[in-house]
């Protein structure tokens, strides 16, 4: 609806600005490219919380938690940039789907490292979103060659623009996604599976991530 008929928090397209709106009155409260946090998701979960709290928090103080909120460890979270090359660290995601909405959140294709712990479950509905949002694929772990199987089966797969890569450890896994970047890319450690095989748990996978990526010289 036109914005004077709105009532709450919304998006306004035409400028791309977080807003609320109360008794035909709109006020901005940030740009979009000031959120730091990726992906749509991100930003309705942010339109949630300036409802929520809109009359009780000022907007100049919503508008610097915005701007500055990074999110919370091991979802989708800028590690480093080195060379050109920025990393994030998505270790929670230990599902297709939290896998799916990471590749999402990124507005080109990404060099992802994922695989890990088979729970059996099924990776057919991730195949075509790597084929859509991945330029280079790098597997570790048991579920290696099932994601692998996925996404060859896919119909629109290429394997001249989609190389698949694997590794025998993170330290490795890292290793060939550097190699393969070039400066401009992302690279993005979101395994759309559990971590049980090398891990106790998705924090520890985390950490480990980033201290190989921070170690980089």
């Amino acid at each position: 609806p036109p914005a004077r008929d709105r009532h709450g928090a919304f998006l306004r397209e035409s400028d791309d600005t977080l807003c609320y709106a109360e008794n035909g009155v709109v006020t901005p409260v940030l740009p979009r490219a000031e959120v730091k946090l990726r992906g749509l998701h991100n930003v309705e979960n942010l339109l949630a919380a300036i409802a929520a709290v809109w009359g009780r928090v000022p907007v100049d103080v919503m508008r610097q938690v915005g701007s500055t909120f990074t999110g919370v460890e091991h979802r989708i979270e800028p590690v480093r940039v080195l060379d050109g090359v920025t990393y994030y660290n998505d270790s929670i995601a230990s599902s297709p789907t939290r896998t799916i909405a990471g590749l999402r959140s990124f507005d080109q294709k990404i060099i992802l490292i994922a695989g890990g712990y088979d729970k059996k479950i099924p990776y057919e509905p991730l195949a075509p979103e790597i084929v859509a949002h991945v330029k280079v694929l790098v597997l570790m772990g048991a579920t290696a060659p099932r994601i692998e199987k996925a996404v060859r089966e896919d119909p629109n797969f290429d394997p001249q623009a989609l190389p698949i890569l694997h590794a025998d450890s993170m330290q490795h896994a890292v290793e060939l996604a550097r190699g393969a970047a070039k400066p401009g890319d992302i690279v993005s450690l979101s395994p759309a599976s559990a971590s049980f095989d090398l891990y106790p748990n998705f924090e520890v996978r985390g950490r480990d991530y980033k201290r190989i990526v921070n170690e980089l010289q």
